[in-house]
């Protein structure tokens, strides 16, 4: 019992370091907010744990938002390996109460809890936690923490969508460049579905950072710690924080999956959207299973 929790602990405090790097930012709309799904902790088996992690497109002085980042995010307590599912926004899936949707329309009708259930109907994973933000206070975020370095493997060149104007290879992206890669779409062939696999490309290569610089002078967990609670809304305390920063350190990158769950382009009336394909149901199945990918 005690390692699960150490376990559970350390996969909060990794989707609590990271989730400030998809969005957050001054202003409720852009805080970063977490939550327990079931009333007591409830995980699919004593070895696994997942975590929705979801980022929202609220603007300034709206109340409701949709879905900008969706993925599970999961950890095997006992072989510490773990996975991060990505779901595209555009994917047609069944809402409860609200028939078939984009899923990102789940937000918008019941915020977090309804988009939790939404994600839970379709894979058959009991989610553990829910972890949200806004995208405003993403350049913060990233300037916090120094930038992040990873290989981007094609030019990305979206002037008139998110901004992006970045060069194939390995590079630090900092302040807007990141928030015009994590946001851009229209580049990629696979549109939707590449994005929301680069939201994933761009957690692991975070991950990474906090591993390396953690090993080499622990010390910079305090750096880390200051981008968490400048966006973070919850009870713990910072020495908790801080507890749960260093076990966050000793996840491997490695030891972390990123996959995007197989799609297909459709249409529903004008509308453009992607059916997920049937080969998603033994990824959810290995996923509840196993708790890594």
């Amino acid at each position: 019992m005690k390692a699960r929790a150490l376990a559970m602990a350390a996969l909060i405090a990794v989707v609590a370091t990271l989730i400030p790097l998809l969005g957050g930012g001054a202003g409720a709309a852009g805080k970063l907010l977490m939550g327990k799904v079931h009333g007591r902790f409830q995980p699919a088996g004593d070895d696994k744990i997942f975590v929705a992690l979801l980022g929202h497109d609220a603007r300034p002085g709206e109340s409701r938002s949709r879905g900008d980042a969706i993925h599970i995010v999961g950890i095997n307590t006992k072989t510490r390996k773990g996975g991060i599912l990505n779901f595209p926004r555009d994917s047609w899936v069944g809402i409860p109460g609200y028939g078939s949707q984009r899923i990102n329309a789940a937000l918008y009708f019941g915020g977090p809890d309804l988009m939790v259930r939404t994600l839970e109907s379709l894979t058959g994973i009991e989610i553990d936690y829910w972890v949200m933000a806004g995208f405003d206070g993403f350049q913060d975020a990233v300037a916090t923490i120094g930038g992040v370095k990873m290989t981007v493997p094609s030019p990305v060149y979206d002037i008139g969508g998110s901004g992006a104007q970045l060069k194939a290879g390995r590079q630090v992206l900092k302040g807007y460049q990141a928030l015009a890669y994590m946001r851009a779409r229209k580049p990629f062939l696979g549109g939707d579905a590449t994005r929301t696999t680069n939201q994933g490309r761009f957690l692991l290569a975070s991950l990474r950072k906090l591993n390396q610089e953690t090993a080499e002078t622990p010390a910079r967990m305090f750096k880390w710690m200051t981008a968490i609670r400048r966006h973070l809304t919850t009870d713990l305390t910072p020495d908790e924080m801080f507890y749960l920063g260093v076990l966050a350190s000793q996840v491997s990158f490695r030891d972390v999956g990123n996959i995007t769950v197989p799609t297909s382009g459709g249409r529903v009336g004008a509308a453009s959207i992607l059916y997920i394909s049937p080969g998603a149901q033994s990824i959810y199945a290995r996923f509840k299973r196993s708790g890594s990918l």
